[in-house]
């Protein structure tokens, strides 16, 4: 009896071992999911060593019985992984992997614009509010739907636009794969002009890549004018990114690296999704405190999240931005954006976006103790503005924010509630200011007219 307690005790001391040490690794700061996998294996080495122990089967039934438990779940493995083996499956869009954009399907890298889509097909876009992640308490997400027909170079046009009139670069913004094409900003600007107008915005790209579109792609279509969208949410974040990843790539295209099985399959998405879901879950914030109220006219409310915490980017520079050396790299873009169209008679016209934050936050009802209410805002409009004017007067800088703040006292939601991208009305209105500020003549024979810096307002 005594024996037999003993063995019980000591059983149970183990598995408890094993099963502290696989909580404590797999809940550890920075887990990931080969660690999770190595934990796992030696979880089951070690459960199975206690059953050797104990066992009084004698080795050989004990070595078949390991055997045919392990066969059988490496059989089963296999065959889940056997669709992303043929091509059937990516598990990474199955799993919502994080996954660096040019691994995705349907991109390849680029040591250039660090990944280029691949074009002339129909792609179909599902996107999450991304305001609410990071929230607790807030409705189920909202999932906006979208086909994209992507020209010959893989942005999002119809057949018929090259050459163009009018090139608008910029990201995602311009890009809007929450909206349909008749809704896009450039759809609204060709119809407002009678112009032929490029849609070549691309989700992710930030000043750097833009300079590489502009040149690549926007000369190549003979456009007259270049209109070059400037989104304060996150470009100048992505100067931060920018040489990292171009590193990367370097190193990808030089090693011939493929995408390998394991990253595509299911164990490690699989592994992956448990990290992000259940052992490590991102701290939540309570919605109430990041929700903006805002009287659309309706007699209803609408609420605004703003969940990212801040009304730009993690790893921009710190509000104030005037003075940021992120500034001056944009201003050094630009410098060589105007000498590319000056060379070849393009008009250069750079464009603010303003973050919804700017936009709302005098008109939203915040909860007493929202750190919302305290969030401070720059004059970054203005510093562009500037360095823009220093670049030269032959381009012109036109800033949304103005008009884009009366329609939104009007009453007009021109971001999504959940998420910083345009609504269609939204679209709709940055046409519109633009399409005001382009000159009148939309001859492609006539010999481009410099516009005059715009009057203070």
């Amino acid at each position: 009896m005594r024996r037999r307690r003993a063995t019980i005790v000591f059983s149970l001391g183990w598995l408890g071992v094993l099963a502290m040490a696989l909580r404590l690794g797999a809940t550890a700061h920075g887990i990931n999911p080969e660690q999770l996998l190595s934990l796992l294996v030696s979880s089951y080495m070690g459960a199975w060593g206690l059953v050797f122990f104990l066992s009084r089967q004698g080795r050989v039934g004990d070595a078949a019985r390991f055997l045919a438990c392990t066969g059988s779940i490496l059989l089963v493995v296999a065959l889940v992984e056997v669709p992303a083996a043929l091509g059937w499956v990516d598990y990474r869009s199955v799993f919502a992997t994080p996954t660096p954009t040019w691994r995705r399907p349907g991109y390849r890298a680029d040591p250039e614009l660090i990944y280029v889509r691949e074009g002339n097909r129909q792609a179909r876009w599902n996107c999450v509010g991304s305001e609410i992640y990071s929230l607790r308490g807030t409705p189920p997400a909202k999932t906006y739907r979208c086909d994209l027909q992507l020209d010959s170079d893989g942005f999002r046009n119809p057949p018929g636009v090259n050459p163009a009139d009018v090139a608008v670069i910029g990201d995602s913004l311009i890009e809007g794969v929450h909206v349909d094409a008749s809704e896009l900003i450039t759809a609204h600007l060709a119809r407002l002009t009678g112009r032929t107008v490029a849609n070549l915005g691309r989700s992710g790209y930030g000043p750097e890549q833009e300079l590489g579109v502009l040149r690549r792609y926007a000369l190549a279509r003979k456009a007259r004018t270049c209109v070059w969208a400037f989104y304060e949410g996150n470009d100048l974040q992505d100067l931060h990114e920018y040489e990292s990843q171009r590193k990367e790539i370097r190193w990808i295209l030089q090693g011939g690296r493929s995408d390998s099985l394991y990253g595509r399959g299911f164990v490690r998405n699989a592994l992956a999704f448990s990290i992000r879901t259940w052992l490590r879950p991102e701290p939540r914030r309570p919605a109430r405190l990041f929700t903006g109220w805002f009287d659309d006219g309706s007699g209803q409310p609408v609420p605004i999240y703003f969940g990212s915490g801040v009304q730009h980017g993690d790893g921009d520079p710190p509000l104030p931005r005037e003075h940021a050396p992120e500034l001056d790299r944009v201003r050094s873009i630009l410098a060589e954006a105007h000498s590319l169209c000056r060379q070849h008679g393009v008009e250069l016209v750079v464009v603010f976006i303003p973050s919804r934050f700017r936009v709302y936050r005098n008109l939203c009802a915040f909860d007493p103790n929202s750190p919302c209410r305290s969030w401070p805002v720059d004059d970054l409009p203005g510093a562009l503005g500037s360095a823009v004017a220093a670049v030269s007067a032959e381009v012109r800088f036109l800033d949304l924010t103005p008009r884009f703040q009366a329609e939104a006292a009007g009453g007009a939601l021109l971001y999504l509630p959940d998420d910083p991208h345009w609504t269609a009305a939204g679209h709709r209105l940055a046409a519109q200011v633009l399409a005001d500020a382009l000159p009148s003549s939309p001859s492609r024979g006539a010999s481009p007219v410099a516009m005059r810096p715009p009057d203070n307002p």
